[in-house]
């Protein structure tokens, strides 16, 4: 009687474990959505307000789709951007590359912890985008 009722305890006290781990895995898992959303949020602010620093030349092609590794420093200022996939068009890859330096300071999340996820960005932009 008594082993069954210690056998009862324990089968309640590893129920009580696996429910709290999963609570503890769901409740991590929910963090880890909400910064990849902000993550994902800061990112698209990041490439519209370069986007709007572009100055585009009548003769670049619709299709010119330029890549750049941007490195940054805390409170958005650019250390470097290196053009990494040209677009065919030297024109839009230097328009690119001059209107990621004037949409200086670039918008980053108010929480520091994040910061990480936007030391090093790849950031890709296309005229029809």
């Amino acid at each position: 009687m008594q082993a069954e009722q210690k056998a009862k305890a324990e089968q309640e006290r590893a129920r009580a474990e696996q429910k709290m781990q999963a609570e503890q895995e769901r409740a991590r898992a929910a963090q880890a959505a909400a910064v990849g959303k902000e993550v994902a949020e800061y990112k698209a602010k990041i490439i519209a307000k370069i986007r709007r620093n572009i100055v585009m030349l009548p003769d670049i092609p619709i299709n010119a789709r330029a890549e750049f590794d941007v490195t940054l420093l805390p409170g958005g200022m650019v250390l470097n951007s290196i053009l990494v996939k040209p677009s065919g068009s030297a024109a839009y890859d230097s328009a690119v590359e001059r209107a990621i330096k004037k949409a200086e300071p670039l918008p980053l999340p108010p929480d520091a912890a994040l910061f990480s996820n936007f030391r090093e960005l790849r950031l890709k932009f296309s005229p029809k985008e």
